[in-house]
């Protein structure tokens, strides 16, 4: 018999399940109820030249930069053993505003977890101890010196906490803020199912990551929208799982 985990990750199961839903599932600030309501338009794969596009922005040159990376070691007898195991994949894409100058974007994202086997090699349960996850990206407008910092941590795994984050350039702050919650179900535990971007306590924009994905920037975004909808493209094509 092959091993069994006790744990899934449930954004796996809203990725499939929802895959055919045409409406936002998420609910949003009401500072942010009146901002153009953006769905994702992805091609068939989602990968390509031309991945995504949403509202004014374009998708391109999505590059998956080799393939994932995983690493992984155990220890043990024949009832238990103890293993760590790390994975990491790198994409890079650019993203073209409409009449604006072009975004480059460039991230990787690192899985580190730990975890516990019982019973014997052919019939064993996994139990994982710890599960971290990041995703740290470098955003750079076209003719820029210094790059955007994206940089997100916690956990993707069914308990975990966390995977917020910030969006940074030099001393200028956005915090994003996980969401949980879907509309009439309420907080569900797992991975975040969207993002909400807040500068000095004030939201500004929204992304929805169950497919095919909404995104909200408001007006009051002012000239961070560019920075805001690399990011959450960013977001939209982190890997699932390897």
């Amino acid at each position: 018999m092959r091993a069994r985990t006790l744990v899934l990750p449930l954004f796996l199961f809203l990725a499939v399940g929802c895959a055919t839903q045409k409406k936002p599932l998420l609910p949003v600030p009401e500072a942010l109820e009146s901002a153009a309501l953006l769905e994702v338009k992805r091609n068939r794969t989602g990968l390509g030249p031309r991945p995504m596009s949403f509202g004014e922005w374009q998708v391109n040159g999505f590059d998956r930069k080799g393939f994932p990376g995983n690493r992984s070691w155990s220890v043990g007898g024949e009832d238990a053993s103890y293993g760590q195991s790390r994975g990491f994949a790198k994409y890079s894409f650019r993203l073209t505003p409409a009449g604006r100058e072009e975004w480059e974007c460039d991230c990787r994202f690192d899985r580190h977890s730990r975890n516990v086997g019982l019973g014997s090699r052919n019939d064993s349960i996994g139990i994982t101890l710890t599960y971290e996850d990041s995703l740290q990206c470098d955003l750079r407008r076209a003719g820029d010196a210094d790059p955007w910092k994206l940089v997100v941590d916690g956990s993707l795994f069914l308990g975990g906490q966390g995977y917020a984050g910030t969006l940074t350039h030099g001393d200028h702050v956005l915090h994003l803020q996980p969401n949980h919650q879907i509309t009439g179900l309420g907080r569900l535990p797992g991975s975040p199912l969207g993002y909400v971007f807040v500068r000095d306590r004030q939201e500004l924009a929204a992304a929805e990551l169950i497919h095919p994905g909404y995104v909200r920037i408001d007006d009051t975004a002012g000239e961070d929208r560019d920075a805001i909808a690399t990011a959450a493209a960013a977001l939209l094509m982190q890997p699932s799982g390897f």
